[in-house]
């Protein structure tokens, strides 16, 4: 049987843990703040408050700034600390089929700095990965960083990927099936290392960002299709991370959706289905038959599949980003009357308010998450300081799985 002093002990260092680790969330993301401020804001007495202060600056999580200018006062000025927010950092890098960007943000989620690079779209997986590297290697000389910086990365890409971090499947990009990212990711970049689905990590964004819904689904609508889908405020991968790729049934046609509107126009531009697509748009605001009719018809095909989903999870709203948003006009009316007349209930359908932003956001918060969830996991008797969480997030080889992190 423990002691009773020992269990005394025990419950002082929770205590004092419990207590680091709310002062230290209250003041992430925030500007210095008076001593008393932060006593009144998060409850605890002003003495334990400059305890904990003076502890956190002394690991390297706080420092005690200047008290801002207020006029005369008489007395001691007050004491003011703020997070140490570029004791850390996180990075986001999205693969796509065209591009290669790495965004590198501190602790607080503020950006630092962004690179991106073009690939081209035929360029086999070991190309792409160097891409990677080359642009991951840019961004941080730019910071003006080393490697070890970054505690924690996010890797967004198209396809099916699995929880240990593999591409199970992708048809966009080539060489990429079977590959597991976050192994290779990680040993370069020495940090945690998350490899996500693109339209996974823009549900995300939406969720904590833009639409704020617990029950959504995020629709990728551009020259190709895509599915991230809330439930229940967390996002919901399914057991292998294939939720929502609805268009693996051929008969709803969303593989050929997208290239079957870019083509209806004779002038269509055979090279960037975007900007053919763009004009067969156009083509349907004033009035072309031809168009108004292809119109119709790539949304009937999204639809299908969109209502099929509706009817399962019965989401709250669905929350339309990529790159065919700016045709908003057409699509959102259009898929609002096939929901009406198929749902028990239909939801609200809108534009991502976040635009292109989705998917670095939700990388970039994803990446912060596991910091925090690394922060919050170490056991109270262990020093809670920079170095610690740094080596708790060092790359092992150990996968970074979907369980090691907490999307809510």
């Amino acid at each position: 049987m423990r002691s009773t002093r020992a269990t005394a002990a025990t419950d002082q260092t929770m205590v004092r843990r419990i207590n680091e680790l709310l002062i230290l969330e209250h003041m992430r993301g925030r500007d210095g703040l008076p001593l008393s401020d932060v006593s009144k804001e998060t409850g605890l007495s002003w003495r334990t408050t400059n305890l904990v202060a003076e502890d956190l600056v002394a690991a390297g999580w706080l420092r005690e700034t200047a008290p801002a200018a207020s006029g005369v006062r008489a007395g001691r000025p007050a004491r003011t600390f703020q997070f140490a927010a570029d004791v850390g950092h996180i990075a986001a890098i999205d693969i796509g089929s065209g591009t290669v960007s790495v965004t590198i943000a501190d602790l607080a989620g503020e950006v630092l700095q962004r690179a991106q690079q073009d690939v081209p779209p035929g360029a086999d997986a070991t190309v792409r990965i160097a891409a990677v590297a080359d642009t991951m290697s840019g961004a941080l000389s730019r910071a003006g960083l080393e490697s070890e910086a970054i505690w924690s990365t996010t890797v967004a890409t198209s396809g099916v990927v699995d929880p240990a971090g593999t591409i199970a499947k992708s048809v966009v990009l080539p060489g990429w099936d079977g590959r597991n990212l976050g192994d290779e990711l990680g040993r370069q970049f020495h940090g945690r290392t998350r490899v996500e689905n693109d339209c996974n990590l823009a549900a995300l964004a939406e969720h904590w960002y833009g639409q704020r819904s617990d029950d959504l689904i995020y629709l990728l609508i551009g020259t190709r299709l895509g599915v991230g889908l809330i439930l229940h405020g967390e996002l919901h991968r399914g057991a292998s991370g294939a939720a929502g790729e609805i268009g693996e049934i051929p008969e709803l046609g969303w593989n050929s959706a997208a290239q079957l509107l870019a083509a209806a126009l004779p002038s269509a531009n055979t090279v960037d289905r975007d900007l053919a697509a763009a004009a067969v748009f156009e083509a349907a605001r004033i009035g072309d038959q031809v168009a108004v009719a292809a119109v119709d018809t790539f949304v009937d095909k999204v639809a299908r599949g969109l209502i099929a989903m509706v009817l399962t999870i019965d989401p709250a709203a669905v929350v339309l980003g990529g790159s065919f948003t700016h045709a908003a006009d057409l699509l959102i009316p259009r898929l609002n009357e096939h929901l009406r007349r198929s749902s028990v209930r239909a939801p609200v359908v809108s534009r991502s308010r976040l635009g292109d932003d989705a998917v670095e956001l939700g990388a970039l918060r994803l990446a912060l998450d596991a910091v925090l969830t690394s922060i919050s996991s170490l056991d109270s008797a262990t020093p809670l300081t920079p170095m610690t969480v740094r080596n708790l997030l060092a790359y092992d080889g150990t996968p970074a799985t979907t369980a090691a992190f907490n999307t809510t």
